[in-house]
């Protein structure tokens, strides 16, 4: 079975290639296979691959103009795309891990929630009061708009203590978070910057797009192709001449 199968494959390969050499060698066996036509053969296969190697360059090398128009572009678009979501990351507020809750009072590393609100941390000023009795505490947040919040503490399940460590623990907080603020702002300025070069950094584009126009000039103005086309279409007729039937 295996030997009627490789026959038979065989046979399929050989009368695949003879119909391919009738179609590009027209007119009947003869022209097709015999030596006495084999001069019009060569002039025909000649000419045919001139133009095809001819086509071939110039499709290679404007293929690799275009390449490098769509390698640069795609460079400049990555780092304007860096650049813009770095920007971004440094402008979207967020409220970072939790750090500790007295009652209502819920301390984020950059924010604050009081019963729900949420106030940056940066620029906010603490403030512990005693009530008289002793047995209530309160804590009042400055907001850098100047609004206050309070919240209230009873001793008996609060202790005072226990609630002037915490405004500690909130005012340090604020000012690391004021810290960080400036240097948050000092990395957008820079960022900034960065993005505008990135933006304004269209050179190389400019430098591959005139590359590939010029490539393309180039062809069009060549004549080695028209030459060879003429030449393919002066052995089409040579051959036509000769078997009647014109090649493609």
């Amino acid at each position: 079975m295996v030997a009627i199968w490789w026959v038979t494959m065989l046979v399929a390969l050989g009368v695949s290639w003879a119909i391919w050499r009738l179609i590009r060698f027209p007119g009947g066996w003869t022209y097709a296979f015999h030596k006495e036509h084999q001069e019009e053969r060569q002039a025909l296969a000649a000419a045919r691959n001139a133009v095809r190697k001819l086509r071939v360059a110039a499709r290679r090398e404007t293929w690799r103009a275009r390449t490098a128009v769509k390698r640069v572009e795609w460079a400049y678009r990555r780092r304007v795309r860096r650049a813009e979501f770095a920007l971004e990351q440094l402008r979207t507020s967020h409220r970072g891990a939790r750090i500790e809750q007295l009652g209502g009072i819920i301390l984020h590393e950059h924010a604050v929630l009081i019963a729900g609100d949420e106030v940056p941390l940066a620029g906010v000023d603490v403030r512990f009061e005693l009530a008289r009795s002793k047995y209530v505490s309160y804590l009042y947040l400055k907001q850098p708009d100047g609004q206050e919040r309070m919240e209230r503490y009873e001793g008996k399940d609060f202790p005072e203590e226990a609630v002037r460590r915490f405004s500690i623990q909130i005012q340090n907080a604020a000012v690391a978070a004021q810290r960080l603020q400036r240097r948050r702002a000092r990395d957008i300025r820079t960022l900034k910057a960065e993005l505008d070069e990135a933006q304004k950094a269209t050179e190389p584009i400019a430098v591959a797009q005139e590359r590939l126009e010029k490539t393309r000039a180039r062809h069009d103005a060549d004549i080695k192709l028209p030459q060879a086309r003429e030449a393919l279409d002066d052995a089409r007729k040579a051959w036509q001449d000769v078997t009647g039937r014109r090649p493609l």
